[in-house]
């Protein structure tokens, strides 16, 4: 499979919708609350995994998962699936982010299996201890199979990676979906830097393959993205 690493959009549609073995023969879902022992039958296990919002930020990354970790991190593109702004920030994040004065403004990223999509992210070796820290940092969220390919080599075949996708309205008490929401502009200024430290293409295939209300990022007016809200022109680099 030919991939190529400067940015061009219809070069990554055109690679989501190229046919891929079927997954299920391959991986399962695994549905939240993971059951690590099942994840991890092996004491030295590790499975790959992509951050797709915050995660994508190293230094956010680093306040859930070792330096070890962290510095194998690499960039990727994850295809039959899409990323959406649509999970309701918790009380949590929103103490870690501020509260954004905006009708609407705490969506959160969320992601979808959509066979002929795709979104960057970086991807993860994670073993146990790791994946018990990403239990903590995030909830309402099943593990999904998906293939996966390295956005820094030309030539590629995909490999077997999972990410996180929240299917349910609800949980533990509170509202987890909601299509009309809008992106947290601080929560969102975190992904957007970590993208940033990648590459400018790497960026740009972000907002290309993040959406908004059923619309691509990059396809909304510029005054649609949330910008740097805070007055010191510092990312708060926390965890949702």
């Amino acid at each position: 499979m030919i991939f190529h690493r400067p940015f061009d959009l219809q070069t990554l549609d055109h690679v989501a919708r190229i046919s891929l073995p079927c997954l299920a023969a391959r991986a399962k879902e695994h549905h939240y609350p993971w059951d690590l022992a099942e994840l991890f039958p092996e004491p030295n296990s590790r499975i790959s995994f992509v951050g797709y919002g915050s995660l994508i930020n190293l230094m956010s990354a680093r306040r859930s998962f070792s330096d070890e970790v962290v510095r194998c991190a690499r960039p990727v593109v994850v295809l039959g699936a899409r990323r959406i702004y649509e999970y309701v920030m918790s009380p949590r994040g929103r103490g870690i982010y501020g509260v954004d004065h905006r009708q609407g403004g705490y969506g959160v990223l969320n992601a979808r299996v959509s066979k002929d999509d795709w979104f960057n992210g970086v991807e993860f070796q994670l073993d146990i201890d790791a994946f018990q820290s990403l239990q903590i940092r995030e909830s309402a969220y099943d593990l999904l199979p998906a293939w996966t390919v390295d956005w820094e080599q030309d030539v590629q075949e995909p490999h077997l990676s999972y990410f996180l996708s929240c299917r349910r309205e609800t949980f533990g008490g509170r509202q987890t979906i909601d299509s009309g929401i809008l992106p947290h502009p601080k929560y969102h200024e975190v992904c957007e830097d970590g993208c940033r430290a990648v590459s400018g293409d790497f960026l740009n295939a972000f907002r290309a393959s993040t959406w908004v209300r059923n619309v691509r990022m990059s396809d909304t007016p510029e005054p649609h993205h949330p910008a740097r809200s805070d007055d010191s022109g510092q990312s708060p680099i926390v965890a949702e």
